[in-house]
């Protein structure tokens, strides 16, 4: 798991399409995007992504129902699909804490995988 705290640590990032999209976000939203930025790699387990924000991605916060449960309905606030990559953003609150997830299709976690191709919105240019 990369996480990143200030806009010199883009250059650590490895993948290509995240790389890109990390960029444009930063030229969006200035280096205030770097409160929570996480991009998740191939070792990353659902346990350890939880960990580190706080609460789990695949459960619902207010009901308890986990993905896969057909009445699941997940929190995040956006989840989108870039092609290589999926961005998954939850706001925490009112004054604009938010946690930003960079999300490679390939070799993470195959039930996190499920959930966003489930649920994303495809966003084919960028």
């Amino acid at each position: 798991m990369l996480i990143l705290k200030s806009p010199s640590s883009i250059d650590s990032i490895t993948h290509p399409n995240i790389l890109k999209l990390v960029k444009m976000r930063h030229d969006q939203l200035g280096d205030e995007m770097f409160d929570s930025v996480i991009i998740l790699e191939s070792c990353d387990s659902i346990s350890d992504i939880e960990k580190e924000i706080g609460f789990s991605i695949l459960t619902n916060l207010f009901d308890d129902k986990r993905y896969p449960d057909p009445d699941y309905v997940p929190c995040f606030e956006v989840l989108e699909d870039h092609g290589g990559c999926y961005e998954m953003v939850f706001i925490l609150s009112d004054a604009d804490d938010a946690i930003e997830i960079f999300i490679p299709k390939h070799g993470v976690d195959n039930e996190l995988l499920a959930m966003c191709s489930q649920y994303a919105v495809s966003i084919t240019e960028y």
